[in-house]
């Protein structure tokens, strides 16, 4: 099996709010319509939903792995403080150095710095 992506759906609890959040915190709005949008890279993207289910938004979580986490993390700081959002400071997981930062509709999203910095073996390829 080659994996070209894998790209997950997010949940909103207003549709607006967090597609202004996800731009503040950096990514970019590749397309969107009245129900979803896409935010990411190329092959490193999400899409963010017009639905909530406050069940599943509670449980729903993402990890995001960045080179620089004092740095992502001060940014993502300024924009939690903006919207109001509860972020934890950075502390050291078994999987590395992170924080965690609640999205809008309730959504955990672990930030973690990469070890690696060769990312060219998380491509799957039998």
């Amino acid at each position: 099996m080659k994996i070209e992506q894998l790209r997950t759906f997010l949940p909103s609890k207003d549709f607006e709010v967090s597609k202004k959040f996800y731009k503040d915190l950096g990514f970019p709005l590749r397309w969107e319509n009245e129900e979803l949008a896409i935010f990411g890279e190329t092959t490193q993207s999400f899409f963010l939903q017009k639905y909530y289910n406050e069940d599943w938004a509670n449980n729903f979580m993402m990890q995001l792995f960045v080179y620089d986490i004092e740095d992502t993390f001060e940014h993502f700081n300024k924009v939690a403080e903006k919207y109001e959002l509860k972020i934890k400071p950075i502390f050291t997981a078994d999987y590395g150095r992170t924080f965690h930062l609640l999205g809008p509709a309730g959504e955990l999203w672990h930030i973690t710095e990469s070890e690696d910095k060769d990312h060219s073996e998380l491509i799957c390829d039998e």
